[in-house]
């Protein structure tokens, strides 16, 4: 059986969305909800120039969200209430709150909603097994550059109250979540040395989280830099684990192993795989769950916070 999704918002997530669905088989795009008429959309896939009109088609079963963040809960709580699975692009929520909110109306309905954190998927099962005790240190650095003009293309994205946040929200997210499946949920965060183009828009950030099990995490985020990376590295006291541009590496109880690379778009892929299964089962979603996001929003949260702190 293939899920016939319905995608709402064709900037540049919706198009990696249509992409990574081209010939998947499980699952393809068969309605667009697109209202800037200057916008182009995909031949062949209809364009829908309402919302409701895509709620009330009975043949859509998934609902994915590429608009920005501030008033898509409120669109996933409609779709969800309508009978259809719901799939959140990131970063996750605007609070915890609000995220809390989402995934008890998923539970009430019985409609799975998940999140496109796809990097989750580069991390083998084993590696999510893995005890990581108070003696745990990490360290993560994302270096994506981006101009001023790629928060003004946009209106949204220098709107705090439309997009959360900048390069952290919408690019440093991915690795923190990493940090977070592996190290649980913040009981500290402390943020400092931050950059804004504009007030809430943050262009470069640091900070320490210091997890409920103990673990430490000290991170840096930047738009400002020409060199590209994102890394996270782990270091327990028997093992170590290291993500570092997709490739993940490490060493376990004095085992190096290695895990097969993936291409972003193929992690995508997987990420719909994982939500098809979870509307064929009726079960949470494996690895894309909204759930697993709480710890991550907790971390953004500190990011808008007055004094940068979360306790």
């Amino acid at each position: 059986m293939t899920i016939a999704v319905g995608l709402v918002g064709y900037g540049a997530a919706g198009r990696q969305h249509v992409q990574a669905l081209q010939d998947a088989g499980f699952a393809d795009v068969r309605a667009i909800v697109e209202e800037n008429p200057d916008v182009e959309t995909p031949p062949g896939i209809p364009r829908y120039t309402s919302w409701q009109h895509l709620l009330t088609d009975r043949s859509i079963r998934l609902v994915a969200l590429c608009t920005p963040p501030g008033g898509r809960a409120e669109l996933a709580e409609q779709a969800l209430e309508a009978g259809k699975a719901v799939l959140l692009e990131k970063p996750p929520a605007t609070s915890t709150a609000e995220l809390d909110r989402l995934v008890e109306t998923a539970r009430r309905t019985g409609n799975p909603i998940g999140v496109m954190l796809q990097h989750r998927l580069r991390l083998p099962d084993k590696v999510l097994a893995w005890d990581w005790p108070a003696a745990t240190s990490a360290v993560l650095e994302v270096s994506r550059f981006r101009p001023a003009a790629h928060f003004q293309r946009a209106s949204w994205r220098g709107d705090p109250a439309n997009a959360l946040g900048g390069i952290t929200a919408h690019l440093g997210v991915h690795y923190l979540d990493l940090a977070c499946q592996l190290l649980g949920e913040p009981s500290e965060v402390r943020v400092t040395g931050t950059r804004e183009l504009a007030p809430g828009i943050e262009t470069r950030t640091a900070g320490v989280v210091r997890f409920a099990g103990g673990a430490t995490l000290s991170f840096a985020v930047t738009a400002e830099s020409g060199s590209r990376t994102e890394r996270l590295d782990l270091l327990g006291p028997d093992r170590r684990l290291l993500v570092e541009d997709g490739r993940v590496t490490g060493d376990d109880l004095g085992e190096p192993f290695a895990a097969p690379a993936a291409h972003t778009p193929e992690l995508r892929r997987e990420v719909y795989r994982d939500m098809v299964e979870a509307i064929a089962t009726g079960r949470t979603p494996r690895r894309c769950h909204l759930a697993g996001a709480r710890a991550v929003t907790m971390i953004l949260e500190a990011l808008s916070a007055p004094a940068g702190v979360l306790v």
